[in-house]
């Protein structure tokens, strides 16, 4: 009876244009639903027999056709690829399906979805993340996750690279006398000035308010450096002409050189940094390059690190002592992601944050159940497990994704789980009087690795 009506509500969906199914056999439709033909611009009679890698453009195809596999059990998990409509016109999809020992003999049942939009507001929701609102230059995230990469492209190869700092001279003079309107404008005019006195394939970008800074990947000599900066200057020599209002500022720049300045993000920013300030002691609207660090200038690179205080404890010693543990090897995954190492360390400092992860839900788990807790542990329970998949799943995003927003991502993981679900049960096993039950605590990063960890997937 009941797989009678699951059959009639999935018929029913398929006929209103709510699930855009097909099945095919030896990869040719034999039936499409009403959605997928107005997805793809189709009728039945051109459906029929068509061969579902048709509507897949050329460059997706290699990847469609393994998931297409109709050997009955098999399941193809989603996939994206760009779809083609009979008009020729192409959108974003994404594919599930399932085979099966269909009436006449195995075949697929897939469905499609147009992921468009989600796409496109994905691309826009990154764009913000990692660009300057008011100048569109990269901001702060995007010009450090650029450093991390020529950090590590130089080592790989034995290349050189720069890192330029630079402030602009005489900006809060206009910017109080003339207001703040006046003042974004300028630095509208100057991020566009900058960006034209650079070459293809550089970076620059502002870091907050009158400071821009530029990443050289392709500077092999003090000589290509010194060009590029002399540029920057020269851009900020003729005024900018604001609302009628001339006005006139300058720039200075500091300069440091992997690896002759630092051979880390925090050694070379801190000496462009401590060389800029040298430029504006020479008076401005010139260039510098770093020499011995200015012991008073100290510009480390700043990552969400995570910072642990009182707020954060929940009262039970063990969890207390084990979530400290966790938030030393968040912050030592940040140090090593900043200090520019490959995927073989993150991945050696993950696997080190997700053993101590499993040892503390263990302890948590047993410190629930033996306080008598009943489904309330067996949902923490289920919460442990999808929180161990979440932090495995980290371990193929390391390229790809932001340093700043990985870190944000680790703060949030496990200082999220604290106040929702660990303060509440912590209180109960407090009243209850478990909280002695408390096995050792090893050190941070004590844990053998004896593999590093598999990526995720």
């Amino acid at each position: 009876m009941q797989s009678d009506i699951a059959a009639a509500a999935l018929a029913g969906l398929a006929k209103r244009r709510v699930l855009a199914v097909a099945v095919l056999r030896q990869g040719r439709m034999v039936w499409a639903s009403p959605a997928l033909l107005s997805m793809f611009a189709l009728d039945t009679a051109t459906a029929t027999g068509k061969r579902f890698l048709d509507l897949v453009s050329a460059d997706d195809r290699g990847a469609m056709a393994t998931a297409l596999d109709e050997t009955p059990g098999a399941e193809a998990p989603p996939t994206s690829f760009r779809a083609l409509r009979l008009d020729g016109s192409q959108f974003d999809a994404e594919l599930t399906g399932s085979s099966f020992d269909l009436p006449g003999g195995p075949g697929a049942v897939i469905a499609v979805n147009d992921v468009t939009e989600q796409r496109r507001a994905q691309t826009q929701l990154s764009y913000l993340a990692f660009r300057d609102p008011l100048t569109e230059l990269p901001n702060r995230a995007l010009f450090f996750d650029r450093l991390r990469q020529a950090l590590v492209d130089a080592r790989r190869h034995g290349s050189h690279f720069a890192v330029l700092v630079s402030d602009l001279d005489g900006f809060k003079l206009i910017n109080d006398r003339y207001g703040h309107e006046t003042g974004d404008a300028l630095l509208q005019v100057a991020a566009k000035r900058l960006r034209a006195a650079t070459r293809e394939g550089d970076t620059v970008a502002r870091i907050g308010g009158d400071e821009f800074s530029a990443l050289l990947a392709r500077a092999a000599s003090q000589e290509d450096a010194a060009i590029v900066a002399s540029r920057m200057v020269r851009a900020l020599d003729a005024p900018i002409v604001v609302a009628g209002q001339p006005c006139q500022v300058g720039i200075s720049v500091g300069i440091a050189l992997y690896p002759g300045n630092g051979k880390d993000m925090d050694s070379l920013v801190a000496h462009a940094d401590g060389a800029m300030y040298a430029a504006k002691r020479a008076g401005g609207k010139c260039f510098k390059f770093a020499g011995a660090r200015d012991p008073d200038i100290s510009g480390p690179l700043r990552l969400p690190f995570l910072e642990w205080n009182e707020a954060h404890t929940v009262g039970v010693p063990l969890m207390d002592e084990q979530h400290k543990q966790l938030a030393a090897l968040i912050n030592r995954l940040g140090e090593d992601l900043k200090a520019g190492h490959e995927s073989d360390r993150l991945n050696e400092s993950l696997g080190m944050l997700v053993d101590a992860a499993r040892a503390h839900f263990a302890d948590e788990e047993r410190l629930m159940f033996e306080a008598g807790l009943g489904a309330a542990a067996e949902r923490h329970r289920q919460e442990h497990r999808r929180l161990l998949e979440e932090l495995q799943g980290q371990a193929v995003k390391f390229d790809g994704r932001s340093m700043a927003l990985t870190m944000r991502y680790l703060n949030f993981w496990l200082l999220h789980h604290i106040e929702t679900m660990d303060k509440p049960h912590a209180r109960l096993i407090l009243e209850r009087g478990m909280a002695q039950n408390q096995g050792h605590v090893p050190p941070p990063g004590g844990a053998a690795r004896t593999a590093p960890l598999a990526p995720a997937g």
